[in-house]
Protein backbone atom coordinates (compact mmCIF):
# COMPACT_ATOMS: atom_id res chain seq x y z
CA UNK A 1 0.00 0.00 0.00
CA UNK A 2 1.46 3.53 -0.83
CA UNK A 3 2.11 5.63 1.69
CA UNK A 4 1.49 9.58 1.08
CA UNK A 5 4.77 12.01 1.01
CA UNK A 6 2.63 14.17 3.96
CA UNK A 7 1.91 10.73 5.78
CA UNK A 8 5.69 9.75 5.35
CA UNK A 9 6.56 13.17 6.86
CA UNK A 10 5.87 11.42 10.53
CA UNK A 11 7.72 8.24 9.76
CA UNK A 12 10.61 10.58 8.50
CA UNK A 13 10.18 12.70 11.96
CA UNK A 14 9.87 10.12 14.25
CA UNK A 15 8.73 9.74 17.52
CA UNK A 16 9.71 13.00 19.71
CA UNK A 17 9.78 13.56 23.11
CA UNK A 18 6.82 15.50 24.10
CA UNK A 19 7.65 19.30 24.04
CA UNK A 20 11.54 18.61 24.71
CA UNK A 21 13.12 21.51 22.76
CA UNK A 22 10.57 24.16 23.60
CA UNK A 23 9.95 26.26 26.27
CA UNK A 24 7.64 25.47 29.48
CA UNK A 25 4.52 27.30 28.18
CA UNK A 26 3.41 30.07 30.45
CA UNK A 27 1.38 30.09 33.90
CA UNK A 28 -2.58 29.87 33.44
CA UNK A 29 -3.75 33.10 34.06
CA UNK A 30 -6.86 32.89 36.77
CA UNK A 31 -9.61 33.85 34.52
CA UNK A 32 -8.39 31.37 32.24
CA UNK A 33 -8.76 28.60 34.93
CA UNK A 34 -12.11 30.04 35.93
CA UNK A 35 -13.25 29.86 32.65
CA UNK A 36 -11.88 26.48 32.57
CA UNK A 37 -14.03 25.51 35.50
CA UNK A 38 -17.33 27.17 35.06
CA UNK A 39 -18.00 27.28 31.06
CA UNK A 40 -20.00 23.79 30.93
CA UNK A 41 -21.69 21.10 33.28
CA UNK A 42 -19.45 18.05 34.10
CA UNK A 43 -20.37 15.18 31.09
CA UNK A 44 -23.59 13.35 31.32
CA UNK A 45 -23.08 9.53 32.52
CA UNK A 46 -23.45 8.19 29.07
CA UNK A 47 -20.41 10.45 27.82
CA UNK A 48 -18.15 9.10 31.25
CA UNK A 49 -19.14 5.75 30.45
CA UNK A 50 -18.25 5.89 26.98
CA UNK A 51 -14.48 7.90 27.71
CA UNK A 52 -14.04 4.98 30.42
CA UNK A 53 -14.31 2.71 27.84
CA UNK A 54 -11.44 4.33 25.69
CA UNK A 55 -9.15 4.25 28.33
CA UNK A 56 -5.69 2.94 26.85
CA UNK A 57 -6.83 3.49 23.48
CA UNK A 58 -5.60 7.31 23.33
CA UNK A 59 -2.49 5.77 20.90
CA UNK A 60 -4.49 4.22 18.39
CA UNK A 61 -6.76 7.14 18.05
CA UNK A 62 -3.56 9.34 17.67
CA UNK A 63 -2.09 7.75 15.13
CA UNK A 64 -5.32 8.20 12.46
CA UNK A 65 -4.95 12.03 14.02
CA UNK A 66 -1.63 12.42 12.99
CA UNK A 67 -1.95 10.74 9.68
CA UNK A 68 -4.86 12.70 8.99
CA UNK A 69 -3.56 16.38 10.04
CA UNK A 70 -0.68 15.92 7.74
CA UNK A 71 -2.88 15.11 4.83
CA UNK A 72 -5.44 17.73 5.21
CA UNK A 73 -3.26 20.48 6.75
CA UNK A 74 -0.86 21.56 4.20
CA UNK A 75 0.69 24.00 7.31
CA UNK A 76 1.98 20.24 8.90
CA UNK A 77 2.63 18.56 5.29
CA UNK A 78 5.72 20.36 4.79
CA UNK A 79 8.33 18.97 6.42
CA UNK A 80 9.95 22.09 6.91
CA UNK A 81 7.29 23.48 9.45
CA UNK A 82 5.28 20.42 10.80
CA UNK A 83 6.66 20.74 14.40
CA UNK A 84 8.40 17.51 15.39
CA UNK A 85 5.73 16.28 18.10
CA UNK A 86 2.99 16.45 16.62
CA UNK A 87 2.40 12.37 17.36
CA UNK A 88 3.11 12.97 20.35
CA UNK A 89 1.09 16.05 20.82
CA UNK A 90 -1.94 14.14 19.63
CA UNK A 91 -1.52 11.79 21.97
CA UNK A 92 -1.75 13.47 25.06
CA UNK A 93 -4.09 15.73 23.99
CA UNK A 94 -6.69 12.93 23.17
CA UNK A 95 -5.30 10.94 26.42
CA UNK A 96 -5.97 14.35 28.40
CA UNK A 97 -9.35 14.40 26.45
CA UNK A 98 -10.30 11.15 27.50
CA UNK A 99 -9.25 11.44 31.21
CA UNK A 100 -11.22 14.71 31.45
CA UNK A 101 -14.64 13.25 30.30
CA UNK A 102 -14.21 9.74 31.98
CA UNK A 103 -12.90 11.56 35.65
CA UNK A 104 -15.07 14.49 36.99
CA UNK A 105 -12.51 15.39 39.27
CA UNK A 106 -10.49 16.36 36.38
CA UNK A 107 -13.11 17.44 34.47
CA UNK A 108 -10.20 20.88 33.96
CA UNK A 109 -7.28 18.78 32.91
CA UNK A 110 -8.02 19.15 29.11
CA UNK A 111 -8.86 23.09 29.17
CA UNK A 112 -5.77 23.42 30.41
CA UNK A 113 -3.35 21.73 28.13
CA UNK A 114 -5.75 23.49 24.92
CA UNK A 115 -4.19 26.82 26.40
CA UNK A 116 -1.03 25.54 27.03
CA UNK A 117 -1.20 24.13 23.73
CA UNK A 118 -2.20 27.35 21.90
CA UNK A 119 0.96 29.06 23.42
CA UNK A 120 3.55 26.73 22.77
CA UNK A 121 2.49 26.82 19.22
CA UNK A 122 2.06 30.31 19.00
CA UNK A 123 5.60 30.76 19.86
CA UNK A 124 6.47 27.96 17.24
CA UNK A 125 4.89 30.40 14.34
CA UNK A 126 2.25 28.17 14.25
CA UNK A 127 -0.80 30.09 12.93
CA UNK A 128 -4.04 29.67 14.66
CA UNK A 129 -5.97 29.02 11.82
CA UNK A 130 -4.21 25.87 11.42
CA UNK A 131 -4.31 25.20 15.06
CA UNK A 132 -8.26 25.10 15.05
CA UNK A 133 -8.46 23.11 12.17
CA UNK A 134 -6.11 20.22 13.63
CA UNK A 135 -8.11 20.54 16.79
CA UNK A 136 -11.52 19.99 14.81
CA UNK A 137 -10.04 17.15 13.24
CA UNK A 138 -9.21 15.42 17.03
CA UNK A 139 -12.41 16.35 18.20
CA UNK A 140 -14.47 14.65 15.40
CA UNK A 141 -12.24 11.81 15.85
CA UNK A 142 -12.75 11.31 19.55
CA UNK A 143 -16.50 11.59 19.50
CA UNK A 144 -16.82 8.91 16.78
CA UNK A 145 -14.56 6.79 18.35
CA UNK A 146 -16.91 7.37 21.61
CA UNK A 147 -19.64 6.80 19.86
CA UNK A 148 -18.25 3.41 18.68
CA UNK A 149 -16.81 1.97 21.66
CA UNK A 150 -20.75 2.92 23.45
CA UNK A 151 -22.58 0.67 20.45
CA UNK A 152 -19.62 -1.42 20.72
CA UNK A 153 -19.22 -2.36 24.21
CA UNK A 154 -22.20 -0.55 25.79
CA UNK A 155 -24.85 -1.10 23.18
CA UNK A 156 -27.57 -0.53 26.31
CA UNK A 157 -26.49 3.02 26.65
CA UNK A 158 -26.09 3.87 23.20
CA UNK A 159 -29.00 6.23 22.66
CA UNK A 160 -27.68 8.37 25.66
CA UNK A 161 -25.05 9.36 23.56
CA UNK A 162 -27.91 11.73 21.21
CA UNK A 163 -27.88 13.57 24.03
CA UNK A 164 -24.67 13.51 24.83
CA UNK A 165 -23.94 15.12 21.64
CA UNK A 166 -24.66 18.45 22.91
CA UNK A 167 -22.59 18.16 26.44
CA UNK A 168 -19.85 16.76 24.09
CA UNK A 169 -19.59 19.99 21.67
CA UNK A 170 -19.94 22.47 24.76
CA UNK A 171 -16.69 20.70 25.89
CA UNK A 172 -14.99 21.12 23.04
CA UNK A 173 -16.37 24.59 22.73
CA UNK A 174 -14.90 25.49 25.76
CA UNK A 175 -11.32 24.09 24.94
CA UNK A 176 -11.19 25.89 21.80
CA UNK A 177 -12.02 28.66 23.39
CA UNK A 178 -8.68 28.22 25.48
CA UNK A 179 -7.00 27.11 22.64
CA UNK A 180 -7.32 30.44 20.97
CA UNK A 181 -7.03 32.68 24.35
CA UNK A 182 -3.08 30.47 24.58
CA UNK A 183 -2.71 31.14 21.19
CA UNK A 184 -2.93 35.00 21.47
CA UNK A 185 -1.34 34.94 24.95
CA UNK A 186 1.66 33.37 23.47
CA UNK A 187 1.69 35.78 20.49
CA UNK A 188 2.05 38.80 22.77
CA UNK A 189 4.68 37.74 24.36
CA UNK A 190 6.97 36.56 21.18
CA UNK A 191 9.49 39.50 20.10
CA UNK A 192 8.98 40.93 16.40
CA UNK A 193 11.78 39.79 14.49
CA UNK A 194 12.98 37.27 11.59
CA UNK A 195 14.12 34.94 14.40
CA UNK A 196 10.74 33.51 14.89
CA UNK A 197 10.53 32.50 10.73
CA UNK A 198 13.95 31.25 10.86
CA UNK A 199 13.47 28.91 13.96
CA UNK A 200 11.32 25.98 12.68
CA UNK A 201 13.09 26.38 9.15
CA UNK A 202 16.80 25.44 10.91
CA UNK A 203 14.98 22.96 13.24
CA UNK A 204 13.79 20.78 10.43
CA UNK A 205 17.67 20.99 8.87
CA UNK A 206 19.22 19.90 12.42
CA UNK A 207 16.57 17.02 12.82
CA UNK A 208 18.28 15.58 9.20
CA UNK A 209 15.59 16.89 7.02
CA UNK A 210 17.62 17.01 3.33
CA UNK A 211 14.75 17.02 0.46
CA UNK A 212 17.30 19.03 -1.95
CA UNK A 213 13.87 21.26 -2.98
CA UNK A 214 13.42 21.92 0.72
CA UNK A 215 16.67 22.34 1.45
CA UNK A 216 17.47 25.64 -1.56
CA UNK A 217 14.28 27.18 0.08
CA UNK A 218 15.80 27.11 3.78
CA UNK A 219 19.00 28.65 1.95
CA UNK A 220 17.03 31.49 0.92
CA UNK A 221 15.01 31.75 3.94
CA UNK A 222 18.42 31.61 6.28
CA UNK A 223 20.21 33.41 3.75
CA UNK A 224 22.96 31.02 4.19
CA UNK A 225 24.83 29.29 0.86
CA UNK A 226 23.32 25.55 0.58
CA UNK A 227 27.38 24.30 -0.25
CA UNK A 228 29.79 25.85 2.45
CA UNK A 229 32.26 24.49 5.76
CA UNK A 230 29.46 24.80 8.28
CA UNK A 231 29.90 23.08 11.68
CA UNK A 232 27.33 22.17 14.45
CA UNK A 233 28.09 23.08 18.21
CA UNK A 234 25.39 21.27 20.72
CA UNK A 235 25.16 23.09 24.34
CA UNK A 236 23.34 21.86 27.47
CA UNK A 237 23.46 23.58 30.75
CA UNK A 238 23.71 26.76 29.14
CA UNK A 239 20.64 28.78 29.26
CA UNK A 240 19.20 29.26 25.37
CA UNK A 241 20.06 32.93 24.69
CA UNK A 242 16.18 33.33 23.09
CA UNK A 243 13.75 30.78 23.66
CA UNK A 244 11.83 31.32 20.67
CA UNK A 245 13.61 32.49 17.88
CA UNK A 246 16.89 31.67 16.15
CA UNK A 247 19.17 34.56 16.77
CA UNK A 248 21.76 35.45 13.74
CA UNK A 249 25.16 37.06 14.65
CA UNK A 250 28.85 37.52 14.05
CA UNK A 251 31.85 36.90 16.19
CA UNK A 252 35.63 37.72 14.85
CA UNK A 253 33.85 36.87 11.41
CA UNK A 254 32.13 33.85 11.91
CA UNK A 255 28.31 34.27 11.27
CA UNK A 256 26.43 32.05 13.37
CA UNK A 257 22.98 31.29 14.44
CA UNK A 258 21.44 30.47 18.04
CA UNK A 259 19.09 28.13 18.07
CA UNK A 260 16.72 26.31 21.17
CA UNK A 261 16.92 22.46 21.07
CA UNK A 262 16.10 20.12 23.65
CA UNK A 263 16.56 21.74 26.95
CA UNK A 264 19.46 23.44 25.28
CA UNK A 265 20.78 25.30 22.62
CA UNK A 266 22.67 24.60 18.99
CA UNK A 267 24.71 27.32 17.34
CA UNK A 268 24.98 26.82 13.42
CA UNK A 269 28.05 28.42 11.93
CA UNK A 270 28.96 28.89 8.60
CA UNK A 271 32.96 29.15 9.10
CA UNK A 272 34.24 29.78 5.48
CA UNK A 273 38.07 30.04 5.98
CA UNK A 274 37.77 29.40 9.92
CA UNK A 275 38.70 26.63 11.49
CA UNK A 276 36.70 24.43 14.18
CA UNK A 277 39.53 25.62 17.06
CA UNK A 278 38.48 29.42 16.41
CA UNK A 279 35.17 28.32 16.32
CA UNK A 280 34.94 26.90 19.74
CA UNK A 281 36.98 29.94 21.28
CA UNK A 282 34.06 32.22 20.19
CA UNK A 283 31.19 30.04 22.21
CA UNK A 284 31.82 31.73 25.41
CA UNK A 285 30.85 28.66 27.02
CA UNK A 286 29.72 29.27 31.11
CA UNK A 287 31.43 27.33 34.08
CA UNK A 288 28.01 25.35 34.25
CA UNK A 289 27.45 23.93 30.33
CA UNK A 290 28.89 21.22 28.30
CA UNK A 291 29.61 21.88 24.60
CA UNK A 292 30.25 19.62 21.76
CA UNK A 293 31.33 20.63 18.15
CA UNK A 294 30.92 18.09 15.52
CA UNK A 295 33.22 17.71 12.39
CA UNK A 296 33.05 20.34 9.45
CA UNK A 297 30.20 19.57 6.48
CA UNK A 298 30.00 20.70 2.90
CA UNK A 299 26.64 22.50 2.94
CA UNK A 300 22.82 22.61 4.78
CA UNK A 301 21.82 19.57 4.11
CA UNK A 302 24.23 17.85 5.87
CA UNK A 303 23.28 19.67 9.25
CA UNK A 304 21.56 16.94 10.43
CA UNK A 305 24.31 15.08 10.70
CA UNK A 306 26.92 17.71 12.07
CA UNK A 307 24.19 17.92 14.89
CA UNK A 308 24.62 14.14 15.77
CA UNK A 309 28.15 14.15 16.08
CA UNK A 310 28.24 17.54 18.13
CA UNK A 311 25.51 15.53 20.33
CA UNK A 312 28.20 12.69 20.76
CA UNK A 313 31.13 15.36 21.41
CA UNK A 314 28.92 17.09 24.02
CA UNK A 315 27.68 13.41 25.44
CA UNK A 316 31.87 12.64 25.81
CA UNK A 317 32.31 15.62 28.49
CA UNK A 318 33.27 14.37 31.69
CA UNK A 319 32.73 17.39 33.81
CA UNK A 320 30.81 20.76 33.26
CA UNK A 321 32.63 23.60 31.84
CA UNK A 322 34.35 21.15 28.97
CA UNK A 323 34.31 21.34 25.45
CA UNK A 324 35.08 18.95 23.33
CA UNK A 325 36.09 18.51 19.83
CA UNK A 326 34.27 15.54 17.84
CA UNK A 327 37.29 15.36 15.78
CA UNK A 328 39.78 14.39 18.70
CA UNK A 329 37.66 12.52 20.59
CA UNK A 330 36.14 10.01 17.69
CA UNK A 331 37.05 7.00 19.54
CA UNK A 332 34.74 8.50 22.85
CA UNK A 333 32.01 9.09 19.72
CA UNK A 334 32.35 5.53 19.05
CA UNK A 335 32.16 4.36 22.27
CA UNK A 336 28.95 6.33 23.07
CA UNK A 337 27.23 5.31 19.87
CA UNK A 338 28.14 1.45 20.59
CA UNK A 339 27.71 0.95 24.72
CA UNK A 340 27.31 -2.62 24.16
CA UNK A 341 30.49 -3.00 22.13
CA UNK A 342 32.25 -0.26 24.95
CA UNK A 343 31.28 -2.07 27.65
CA UNK A 344 32.51 -5.27 25.88
CA UNK A 345 36.12 -3.66 25.16
CA UNK A 346 36.17 -2.36 29.26
CA UNK A 347 35.42 -5.69 30.52
CA UNK A 348 37.54 -7.70 28.07
CA UNK A 349 40.87 -5.13 28.69
CA UNK A 350 40.37 -4.16 32.19
CA UNK A 351 38.46 -6.90 34.22
CA UNK A 352 40.80 -8.05 36.52
CA UNK A 353 41.69 -4.03 37.61
CA UNK A 354 37.85 -3.53 38.17
CA UNK A 355 37.84 -6.49 40.03
CA UNK A 356 39.84 -4.88 42.55
CA UNK A 357 38.51 -3.04 45.71
CA UNK A 358 37.43 0.72 45.61
CA UNK A 359 40.69 2.25 46.19
CA UNK A 360 43.06 0.37 43.91
CA UNK A 361 41.14 0.38 40.75
CA UNK A 362 40.56 4.11 41.24
CA UNK A 363 44.53 4.45 41.96
CA UNK A 364 45.42 2.59 39.04
CA UNK A 365 43.17 3.68 36.20
CA UNK A 366 43.49 7.29 37.81
CA UNK A 367 47.86 6.48 36.74
CA UNK A 368 46.96 5.06 33.77
CA UNK A 369 45.03 8.28 32.47
CA UNK A 370 47.30 10.26 33.86
CA UNK A 371 49.84 8.39 31.81
CA UNK A 372 48.22 8.46 28.63
CA UNK A 373 47.78 12.40 29.49
CA UNK A 374 51.35 13.03 29.93
CA UNK A 375 52.17 11.03 26.66
CA UNK A 376 53.37 8.08 28.32
CA UNK A 377 56.37 10.34 30.64
CA UNK A 378 56.55 9.03 33.90
CA UNK A 379 58.13 12.62 35.14
CA UNK A 380 54.91 14.49 34.28
CA UNK A 381 52.45 11.85 34.93
CA UNK A 382 54.36 11.36 38.74
CA UNK A 383 53.93 15.47 38.77
CA UNK A 384 50.81 15.84 37.84
CA UNK A 385 50.06 12.97 40.78
CA UNK A 386 51.98 14.44 42.85
CA UNK A 387 53.75 11.05 43.68
CA UNK A 388 57.13 10.16 42.51
CA UNK A 389 58.27 8.76 38.86
CA UNK A 390 59.08 5.27 40.69
CA UNK A 391 55.56 5.05 42.16
CA UNK A 392 54.33 5.37 38.49
CA UNK A 393 56.89 2.91 37.24
CA UNK A 394 55.03 0.85 39.52
CA UNK A 395 51.65 1.25 39.33
CA UNK A 396 52.16 1.35 34.80
CA UNK A 397 54.03 -2.30 35.87
CA UNK A 398 51.00 -3.57 37.97
CA UNK A 399 48.44 -2.72 35.28
CA UNK A 400 50.27 -4.44 33.06
CA UNK A 401 50.61 -7.50 34.69
CA UNK A 402 46.51 -7.69 35.69
CA UNK A 403 45.90 -7.05 32.00
CA UNK A 404 48.26 -9.08 30.59
CA UNK A 405 48.87 -6.07 28.05
CA UNK A 406 52.54 -4.51 27.47
CA UNK A 407 52.65 -0.84 26.95
CA UNK A 408 55.79 -1.28 24.80
CA UNK A 409 53.21 -3.06 22.63
CA UNK A 410 51.81 -0.26 20.56
CA UNK A 411 48.23 -2.60 20.24
CA UNK A 412 48.60 -3.48 23.27
CA UNK A 413 48.92 0.01 24.08
CA UNK A 414 45.76 1.03 21.89
CA UNK A 415 43.69 -1.79 23.85
CA UNK A 416 44.06 -0.29 27.40
CA UNK A 417 43.76 3.32 25.48
CA UNK A 418 40.38 2.49 24.38
CA UNK A 419 39.20 0.59 27.21
CA UNK A 420 39.95 3.35 29.40
CA UNK A 421 37.70 5.15 27.50
CA UNK A 422 35.07 2.88 27.44
CA UNK A 423 35.03 2.68 30.98
CA UNK A 424 35.02 6.49 31.89
CA UNK A 425 32.05 6.74 29.69
CA UNK A 426 29.93 3.92 30.20
CA UNK A 427 30.35 3.60 34.00
CA UNK A 428 31.87 1.26 36.11
CA UNK A 429 31.73 -2.95 35.24
CA UNK A 430 32.36 -5.83 37.60
CA UNK A 431 34.90 -8.20 35.82
CA UNK A 432 33.01 -11.16 36.73
CA UNK A 433 30.01 -10.23 34.36
CA UNK A 434 32.15 -10.90 31.66
CA UNK A 435 34.30 -13.84 30.14
CA UNK A 436 37.73 -14.19 31.53
CA UNK A 437 40.93 -13.94 28.80
CA UNK A 438 42.93 -17.24 27.81
CA UNK A 439 45.82 -17.78 30.42
CA UNK A 440 44.48 -14.71 32.49
CA UNK A 441 43.99 -16.84 35.68
CA UNK A 442 47.95 -17.99 34.95
CA UNK A 443 48.88 -14.02 35.72
CA UNK A 444 49.88 -12.76 39.28
CA UNK A 445 48.36 -9.83 40.33
CA UNK A 446 51.23 -8.41 42.04
CA UNK A 447 51.64 -6.88 45.13
CA UNK A 448 49.06 -3.54 46.16
CA UNK A 449 51.39 -1.53 47.58
CA UNK A 450 52.95 1.46 44.86
CA UNK A 451 56.28 1.00 45.71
Amino acid sequence: MAISPRRAAVQRIGPAQPHADNPAPPLIPAHVEELATAAVPAPCGALEHAAELLRGHAAVIAERAAARLLDEITYYGNPMLVPADLADSAHLALETAIESLASPGRFTDSGAYAWQLGARRAAEGVPLLVLLHSYRIGAALLWESLVEASLRDAPDQAQQMIYAAADYWRYIDRDTTLLIAGHRRGQAALPADEGRKRLPVLKALLRGHSDPVDVSAASVALELPLTGRYAVARLEGARPRAADAALLGEVEGIAMHWCPYDEGQVVVALLEDHSLEEFATVLELSSFARCGVGSVVGGLAELGRARELAELAMRACRRDGELVLFDRRMSAGFMISRPDLAGAIARRVLGPVLDLDDADRTLLLNTLEAWLDCDGSNDRAGALLYCHRNTVLNRMHRLERLTGRSLDRPRDLVDLALALEAHRLVGPTRHSDAPRRVGSHLRAAGPSGDE
